[in-house]
C-alpha cells in the first residue's frame, strides 16, 4: 500500500474561528437552548397549574 503524505484536516471554509472558539460557542448555544427549553417547560405548567 502507499502512503499518502498527510494533510492537515480540513478548515471551515471562509472562516478564521478557532477549534477552542468553535467548541466554546457550541456549549454556550447548548446551555442557551437547555435553559430556554427549562423556561418553555416551567412556563407552560405553571399556566397547566391555573
Amino acid at each position: 500500500m502507499q502512503e499518502r503524505p498527510s494533510k492537515p484536516a480540513p478548515k471551515y471554509a471562509d472562516s478564521s474561528i478557532s477549534d477552542k472558539a468553535f467548541k466554546r460557542m457550541l456549549l454556550w448555544f447548548f446551555i442557551y437552548c437547555s435553559l430556554f427549553c427549562i423556561g418553555v417547560v416551567v412556563a407552560i405548567n405553571a399556566d397547566m397549574g391555573f
